[in-house]
């Protein structure tokens, strides 16, 4: 699977290979984000069959796609996904002016769907890591989480952004979103966890690849990309940086030296140790 951008938006340039686990690094504002979203659009529109509309993004496939992407970046969705789907819901009915994105839409209808297993390794994985279970309740058509040791269960607005963004895993693990020929986009996954459970949460990404979902991976944590890095020895993988280029940015791949990615990262605390200096 290939996706090539040329001259779109911010995308000066970008040839990404996405086989087994993608990891897209650089910082802010280096056009990551709008990757994801166009990989997101370019399967769905591959699926639904709906004409290419923009000549700058080719999108190449050998094989035949069924599953539509998953869309992961913002954990507060789970706190909010009551409103959001009536909302949703709402504005279909009355053809209300209120519009949400493909991927929160789609992500919407994901979590709505019941069970279709009670336990999975990649469940177990990430119960052991939260200590407890985020789930879907069709009864209250809402999201709640059990902690282990609790006899109530806690509404998500309870529960920290770190739980979310494990829990978006078991929702879509146990409702079988997230099987084989799959693909997921995680949108800077680190920001919302303890550089702890960002190597959790690598083993956790690790080990869907390792069942044949395909996963892009945004990130500029050092944690996390060290932690798939070292992970993910014995699977396909595809390291990118992100580098602005005066108000544009271009994808390279630096398969070949890593460095690269870990020299950008650490500016930071180049600069930091710099005023250190000066003091």
């Amino acid at each position: 699977m290939q996706l090539k951008i040329k001259d779109f938006q911010i995308i000066k340039n970008a040839d990404i290979k996405l086989d087994g686990l993608t990891v897209i690094a650089g910082e802010n504002d280096t056009g990551k984000t709008t990757i994801g979203k166009i990989l997101f659009s370019e399967v769905r529109n591959y699926i639904l069959k709906h004409k290419k509309m923009d000549n700058n993004i080719k999108f190449e496939t050998e094989n035949v796609i069924t599953n539509f992407p998953i869309f992961i970046d913002n954990p507060t969705f789970l706190s909010q996904f009551n409103y959001l789907k009536n909302t949703m819901v709402l504005s279909q009915q009355y053809q209300l002016n209120f519009s949400l994105s493909n991927e929160i839409g789609d992500l919407i209808l994901r979590i709505s769907q019941p069970k279709i297993t009670s336990n999975n390794q990649q469940y177990q994985q990430i119960k052991d890591i939260i200590n407890g279970e985020v789930y879907y309740d069709s009864l209250e058509d809402n999201i709640f989480y059990k902690k282990n040791g609790l006899k109530e269960k806690l509404d998500m607005y309870q529960t920290s952004s770190g739980i979310k963004m494990f829990g978006f895993l078991q929702i879509l693990i146990l409702n079988g979103s997230l099987k084989k020929g799959s693909i997921l986009i995680l949108d800077e996954p680190e920001i919302h966890l303890h550089p702890k459970w960002q190597l959790e949460y690598a083993k956790v990404i690790i080990s869907l690849v390792t069942e044949g979902i395909k996963v892009l991976v945004n990130s500029h944590s050092p944690y996390m990309i060290e932690a798939l890095e070292l992970y993910s020895k014995d699977i396909n993988t595809n390291f990118y940086l992100a580098n602005k280029l005066a108000e544009t940015s271009v994808i390279e791949n630096v398969n070949n030296n890593l460095e690269l990615i870990y020299k950008k990262l650490a500016e930071p605390i180049s600069i930091l140790e710099e005023l250190e200096d000066v003091e």
